[in-house]
């Protein structure tokens, strides 16, 4: 039995702590505090709509998401991409191509001195594969190979789907997103009600794979084959004021 509330029940708190944050950041009272409040409910928005079947819905969220992120890297130097892949999931199932290509280039301030040093390197080659940038991939998971034992244990299925597209070899591909579903409780302790519904990397691997035209097919609840196929949205609505200057 989950350990969680109801999706439905953390919807209708979100949506009001929503409404309040708005009114908050209209006052300009703490405001990376309320945006990156912002990023929570529509992470929470975008997991009841994807349970209620509501893609339109559910993209648009991820695009705020991603969007919010994006503010907060540009305006106050945000450390999020030092965070881990869960970000990039939401840019990514977004489909908002001038989104992506936007954060595939993003970094604050410490970030190339963190890269180069292992520790955020990650997910900087998977932003060197959103651009095409196949060296720096090869450069990055040259680094992820030196880290210590039990760090690399932990990535190798990550390093393997890097080596598979780089080498454009499904099996690879494959291999390495079913290792991922297999440690979904490991890889996605941290996720809070998240877990329930996808997985993360598993989910961001499979729609990047998409996206580099490795249609693979995922048989998985964990992996919602609805966001796989690159399908944008006639209209994206910035929705909130500081997005919209």
């Amino acid at each position: 039995m989950s350990g969680y509330i109801s999706i439905e029940t953390l919807y209708e708190t979100d949506s009001t702590r929503e409404k309040e944050t708005i009114k908050e950041i209209d006052l300009k009272n703490n405001l990376e505090g309320q945006i990156n409040g912002l990023w929570y409910y529509n992470q929470t928005f975008f997991l009841y709509h994807l349970k209620k079947r509501d893609f339109h819905s559910a993209k648009l969220n991820a695009y705020l998401c991603g969007c919010i992120d994006e503010y907060l890297i540009t305006h106050y130097d945000s450390r999020i991409l030092d965070s881990g892949v869960r970000n990039l999931t939401y840019v990514l199932l977004s489909d908002n191509n001038q989104l992506i290509t936007r954060f595939a280039d993003l970094g604050h301030s410490s970030y190339t001195w963190m890269v180069e040093r292992g520790h955020s390197t990650l997910l900087y080659c998977i932003q060197q594969i959103m651009k095409g940038d196949w060296e720096r991939v090869k450069w990055s998971i040259e680094i992820m190979k030196t880290k210590n034992e039990k760090l690399r244990k932990v990535i190798l299925p990550d390093i393997l789907f890097f080596e598979g597209l780089m080498e454009k070899d499904e099996s690879k591909i494959c291999v390495a997103i079913a290792q991922l579903l297999k440690d979904h409780k490991k890889r996605n302790k941290h996720m809070g009600i998240t877990e329930e519904y996808i997985s993360i990397p598993a989910l961001t691997y499979t729609k990047l794979a998409w996206l580099k035209g490795f249609e693979i097919q995922i048989d998985h609840p964990l992996i919602p084959k609805e966001f796989l196929p690159y399908r944008p949205l006639e209209y994206y609505d910035d929705k909130y004021s500081f997005l919209k200057l």
